[in-house]
C-alpha cells in the first residue's frame, strides 16, 4: 500500500479504487506521520499527495508526515472530483468548503471527499 497508488487513482478519476485504498489504510491503521515522501511523483502528483496525506491524517486523528509542510500549492486549480468543473453551483460550494489541506494547495474536492465513514 503506497501513497503514489492513491494519488494515481485520484488523478485518473478512479475514486472507487481510491476509497478502497483509504479503507485498507484505515483497517491497517496506517501511521501517517511515518509515511515516506514519495520520490517518483511529478509536481502535480506531489501536491495531491501532500494534501491528501494531511487530510487523511487529520481524519485519523494523527499528525501528517513532516514532508507535507514543504509542499506548496499547485499553479492552477485542480479539481479532484471528476466532473466538478461542469457543475457551477457545486463547484462554487466546493471552492468555499473544500478541506483546508486541499484548498491551501489549490486543490478542490467536496468536504466528504474519500470519507469512508
Amino acid at each position: 500500500m503506497e501513497l503514489p497508488d492513491l494519488v494515481h487513482a485520484i488523478l485518473s478519476g478512479n475514486l472507487l479504487a481510491a476509497r478502497q485504498w483509504v479503507a485498507d489504510a484505515s483497517r491497517e491503521r496506517l501511521r501517517w506521520e511515518q509515511c515516506r515522501r514519495p520520490s517518483e511523483l511529478d509536481e502535480r502528483e506531489m501536491v495531491v499527495a501532500a494534501g491528501i496525506a494531511e487530510l487523511l491524517a487529520g481524519r485519523a486523528g494523527a499528525q501528517p508526515p513532516s514532508w507535507t509542510t514543504s509542499v506548496g500549492p499547485y499553479a492552477e486549480p485542480l479539481f479532484l472530483d471528476p466532473g466538478l468543473a461542469d457543475m457551477p453551483r457545486t463547484l462554487e460550494r466546493t471552492k468555499r468548503n473544500a478541506p483546508e489541506s486541499l484548498r491551501k494547495r489549490n486543490l478542490f474536492a467536496s468536504p466528504e471527499f474519500l470519507d469512508i465513514r
